[in-house]
């Protein structure tokens, strides 16, 4: 958002800020009349832009190579200029236009690509030009699809149709194109909001906490505004909707929530509110005067501390690196420890490409089964999902330890201590991050340059850069410190927890017949041997045999993701149920009779409100 010639002039980024997020808009707006200094960019930030530079380069060498005559927009013009060149290359037919400027008051924009389209009659002759864009992303999102959408309304303007297509080029490699006509009327609709809200904006409103915070530049404003009006949303492990019905029962500040009384009226459940309650009074002190209270939760079977097995002298704590920036991803360091003779032992598996990726997992869960083997009763701990996520991915991708995976889920050996805490305790943080709760069992904080995963990643790359090894060394030492971190947080757990807890012993999962287990072995024999058949040549092309060979687990390999679903759901509290878009929590048996439809018995069930995907009419 800008004022030029004195008119107000909206961009693209400004009609993406305002769906995701009214008081960015809000914010624009007035920094046009009452501008305020904002905070540079941090590390990350400025990365995500050098890799979006690169992606864009990259992009446009590929059009180049096709033969395609590119015009290029001089970016150190003014806006009239570059529009005005623009116009121009468009006029004279060439096959690429990068960095157009588009300029029709209100609206301006500034394309990465304006492709030729032969055959398309339009105010320019035989062909009309599509609009494309470079993202970072592995697929495309609406937010892109709308930017380019007032590309294309700016560009129709100018040759009269609409583009046709709408492409989004794909961090992953590929891309996106979708039909202009399929998206044209949600652009419109977004506009004309967007057009009246700007003119007219509200003069007070207070920010809420939502998923476009993590992209928005106005994110130390709110966050200062939340701190200053002691807002609902400092409160840990508070929702959206929580925090809208306890506004509407008149509860509107954390100490508000923390000091409210046990009578209070409000439509969340008693269990939950009061554990809300406990939360807000817990941050409330912690904040006042560094208190360090720890609420033990009441025991449930297979929740909180009843998740935790028996220590064993083969425990192991691992830690995953990964750098989401590196085409398709890369998980580039696995660390893991484990105690040896009374002293630490940590062991670093690095990957620095796709195949060096798989001989590390590789490595690592050869690693892994040899110590469980060697220490029957030991299990493999790490806190929050990120790991067990990584193996699973990494199996189906690669290929390769698909069993050794499912053992270890099967037999329960996978221990992720972030739920264990979650369901166990309540501290004054407002986040349960690793990084929060080790404040309760680690007295120093960390040194180094790296400190959290966003750090790990930016060295990461500037490793890239430079191949400077003290950066890997940072990087290592911070793997460490998680793993380290996790084995304190296990040892924590254990000293707060209570004598009448009981210790896990197994996943709950029933191990397999030995009629079972015969017949996977046997299947998995037949299908290792079918694959070295097909890969056991020296002919030229490859390609197809690899294909064939990765086909023949296709069918288990599907069925996997629903399977890990279905028992992360076994895991889940009710409150997680409600929720899990995916199902249905807290399903009580309604007071109606059941009755009989054909062969089959009809039961009633209620639960309270939540998203889910059923509609009226569906049958489950």
């Amino acid at each position: 958002m800008r004022v030029d010639s004195g008119s107000r002039l909206y961009s693209a980024s400004d009609l993406v800020n305002y769906m995701g997020c009214e008081h960015a808009t809000l914010f624009d707006v007035r920094q046009l009349t009452q501008p305020v200094t904002l905070p540079p960019d941090d590390d990350y930030a400025v990365l995500l832009q050098q890799k979006g530079i690169e992606h864009e380069t990259a992009y446009l060498e590929s059009l180049r190579r096709e033969g395609r005559h590119v015009v290029e927009v001089a970016s150190s013009n003014d806006l009239q200029q570059r529009a005005r060149q623009t116009v121009e290359a468009l006029k004279s037919g060439a096959d690429v236009i990068y960095q157009g400027a588009l300029l029709a008051p209100p609206w301006h924009g500034y394309s990465d690509f304006l492709l030729r389209r032969d055959g398309v009659a339009s105010a320019l002759g035989d062909f009309a030009y599509d609009i494309a864009d470079t993202k970072l992303a592995r697929q495309a999102k609406p937010k892109h699809l709308l930017q380019l959408c007032v590309y294309a309304d700016l560009l129709k303007s100018i040759q009269g149709v609409a583009p046709p297509q709408l492409h989004v080029a794909l961090g992953g490699g590929g891309s996106a194109i979708v039909r202009t006509a399929d998206v044209t009327a949600y652009y419109a609709f977004a506009r004309r909001r967007f057009e009246a809200f700007a003119v007219a904006p509200p003069p007070i409103a207070t920010p809420d906490p939502c998923g476009h915070c993590r992209f928005c530049r106005w994110l130390t404003q709110c966050e200062a505004n939340w701190d200053a009006v002691d807002h609902l949303s400092l409160v840990a492990n508070i929702s959206k909707a929580q925090r809208a019905r306890l506004v509407a029962a008149g509860v509107t500040s954390m100490a508000g929530l923390a000091g409210a009384s046990a009578d209070l009226s409000v439509d969340i459940r008693p269990e939950v509110l009061g554990r809300l309650m406990t939360q807000a009074r817990l941050q409330n002190a912690r904040r006042a005067n560094g208190d360090a209270e720890i609420v033990r939760l009441a025991l449930a079977p297979g929740r909180g501390f009843n998740r935790l097995p028996a220590p064993d002298a083969g425990d192991v704590f691992f830690d995953i690196e990964g750098d989401p920036l590196f085409e398709g991803g890369l998980e580039y360091l696995f660390g893991i420890l484990r105690i040896e003779n009374g002293e630490q032992v940590f062991s670093p598996f690095w990957a620095h490409d796709r195949e060096a990726e798989k001989k590390a997992f590789e490595a690592l869960m050869d690693a892994l089964m040899a110590q469980l083997t060697s220490h029957p009763g030991a299990h493999v701990y790490h806190y929050a999902s990120y790991e067990e996520t990584a193996l699973k991915r990494l199996a189906m991708y690669h290929g390769t330890r698909e069993k050794e995976v499912d053992d270890l889920l099967r037999g329960g050996k996978l221990v992720d201590l972030f739920q264990v805490v979650r369901e166990a305790v309540q501290v004054g943080e407002p986040r349960y991050s690793l990084k929060n709760i080790e404040k309760y069992y680690i007295d120093t904080a960390r040194a180094g340059e790296v400190t959290t995963a966003g750090d790990s990643i930016v060295m990461y790359e500037r490793w890239r850069r430079l191949g400077d090894e003290a950066i890997l060394e940072e990087i290592r030492a911070y793997n460490e410190q998680d793993c380290f971190s996790t084995l304190k947080c296990r040892d924590w757990l254990i000293s707060q927890r209570p004598s009448d807890a009981i210790w896990r012993t197994d996943s709950g999962v029933a191990p397999d017949t030995p009629q079972k287990q015969a017949k996977r072995a046997e299947a998995d024999a037949k299908t290792e041997s079918l694959s070295r058949q097909l890969l056991a040549c020296d002919v030229e092309d490859r390609s197809w045999r690899q294909l064939l060979a990765h086909l023949l687990e296709f069918h288990r390999r599907e069925a996997k993701p629903a399977w890990w679903a279905q028992f992360a759901r076994a895991e889940m509290t009710e409150e997680e149920l409600i929720n899990d878009a995916e199902c249905i929590g807290a399903l009580t048996r309604s007071a109606t009779p059941p009755w009989a439809d054909k062969k089959s018995t009809v039961f009633e069930f209620e639960f309270p409100p939540q998203d889910f995907k059923f509609r009226i009419g569906d049958e489950p």
